[in-house]
């Protein structure tokens, strides 16, 4: 059976971006103003509102005589666990120098089980925008989103970390070509001899893997937005916008085993170095390295955001907005996975909770699924819908509510996401329940001095983190470069 090294190249990417510039960061996008808040909808403004709200771009700024807004590397990016704690999290999930005993193997295994893991990264390279009040906002913004979102049944989990020395192979093939009974308290003089495990009574995957699925996407996107006033009254107006999105493809992945059924899919840049070995030759959309600067894309589409806002009585905000509408085309390295059984693994799992690393031997060693190539593959966007109201006390705060209905497609958030904030200068803070994490308290400290000339803050979605061990969300979001004029 081939077998292909996905998932760890898409947690070594996701995790790269993470750390170089992403739980539930599809809500927020990469406005790190607007991270602390947990809303967002009816809060953000100029290129911020790209992917949000378009229509917020019609506007009138809060800062006198300024017009234009540019901002560079803004990022945000945030890991999830319902499986580890907070130490966990910051102190062995990426410890290359732990090694687990086969006990806290064992341990892992059951931890795991029904549990998973979110990691997203956002990074807005450049963002621009030009606004007026008779010619409306337009706005331009590149950006790189990654998500990867899992959840491991009890099967998968155990796999995973214990490797062959799973209770589902009943034998252990030695490196001598011998095969003994695999029981729990093998010497150590045998352990060390061990090259795979064999199933006598084989499985399909969608039995051993029920209850698990793995998504991961990552697009570069360039938007083009405009949004402006298109009706008034003497108490209400009302705007409207719309975004123009090109998309480039770097990789995708989807894998369910749910209802004792299977189904996969992948296409991923030459970028990530996976060698597919003699499935290559047999696909016709195999892409090979070209040694290109950036990562080589994979796939293409076009998208479109729409949004309506209004403001009554210079007081209250509503908004509502559809963004993501569209699709990629995948064309390179297009991959499917059959349902096949599984006989034989040859890892002996996880030695820690470094999925980045270690997971990497788990999946190449043998094999767990067999790939076949396929030509292309459409696949919808993750589209969002959102709606917000907001209320404005004055110049001193202003408070929110957004409610996120719940995508399908892979990539996005699992169920619907709502939230609050409260603003109090430039301090943000609120709460945020669904998506795919715990309910979270955001918090964020803004500066802006200059009358607005220069702005700069940092935030995080969610404050409890520092206290609680439970659920974690490790995140941070970051602007230094956002001025306007």
């Amino acid at each position: 059976m081939r077998h292909v090294d996905i998932p760890s190249t898409c947690f070594f990417i996701g995790f790269t971006l993470a750390i170089g510039n992403s739980s539930s960061a599809q809500t927020e996008m990469s406005a790190f103003s607007s991270t602390g808040h947990a809303a967002a909808t009816t809060f953000v403004t100029d290129y911020q509102a790209i992917g949000i709200n378009p229509a917020n771009l019609g506007w009138k700024w809060r800062f006198e005589n300024k017009h234009i807004a540019i901002g560079l590397l803004e990022g945000t990016y945030s890991i999830y666990s319902d499986a580890l704690t907070r130490d966990d999290m910051r102190h062995r999930m990426i410890n290359v120098d732990l090694d687990f005993t086969e006990a806290e193997k064992q341990a892992a295994g059951r931890a795991f089980a029904d549990a998973g893991v979110t990691l997203n990264a956002d990074v807005m390279l450049m963002g621009a925008c030009y606004a007026s009040e008779k010619l409306g906002g337009f706005a331009f913004q590149v950006r790189d989103r990654a998500q990867w979102n899992s959840k491991f049944g009890p099967g998968m989990a155990e796999l995973m970390f214990e490797g062959y020395r799973s209770n589902y192979f009943d034998l252990l093939v030695l490196v001598t070509g011998d095969t003994i009974t695999n029981y729990s308290s093998l010497p150590p003089d045998s352990l060390a001899l061990i090259a795979s495990g064999l199933a006598s009574s084989p499985q399909l995957l969608s039995t051993v893997l029920n209850g698990s699925n793995v998504s991961f996407t990552w697009y570069r996107e360039f938007n083009v937005s405009y949004g402006r006033r298109i009706a008034a009254t003497e108490k209400v107006q009302i705007y409207g916008g719309i975004g123009l999105k090109y998309l480039l493809g770097i990789g995708i992945i989807d894998m369910r085993a749910e209802n004792n059924s299977f189904s996969g899919y992948s296409s991923l840049s030459p970028y990530f170095d996976i060698n597919y070995g003699e499935t290559a030759r047999q696909n016709p959309s195999s892409v090979t390295a070209k040694n290109t600067l950036l990562p080589e894309a994979v796939g293409n589409g076009f998208g479109l955001d729409l949004g309506l806002s209004a403001l009554i009585d210079e007081k209250w905000k509503a908004g509502f907005a559809v963004t993501n509408i569209g699709s990629i085309t995948w064309k390179g390295n297009v991959y499917t996975a059959d349902n096949g059984t599984l006989v034989e693994l040859a890892s002996n799992g996880l030695d820690n909770y470094n999925f980045f690393s270690g997971i990497d031997d788990f999946v190449t060693n043998g094999g767990l699924l067999e790939w076949k190539g396929s030509a292309d593959r459409v696949v919808a966007l993750p589209t969002n819908v959102r709606i917000g109201l907001g209320y404005v006390f004055g110049t001193k705060a202003e408070v929110g509510v957004d409610v996120v209905v719940p995508p399908t497609e892979p990539g996005n958030y699992e169920r619907g996401s709502v939230s609050a904030e409260r603003v109090n200068g430039e301090l943000s803070m609120g709460v945020a329940t669904g998506g795919s994490a715990a309910t979270k308290l955001p918090v964020g400290i803004t500066i802006i001095p200059g009358n607005g000339t220069w702005e700069a803050g940092i935030a995080s979605r969610d404050a409890v983190t520092f206290f609680a061990e439970k659920n974690p969300t490790v995140s941070l979001s970051l602007g230094f470069l956002r001025f306007r004029f």
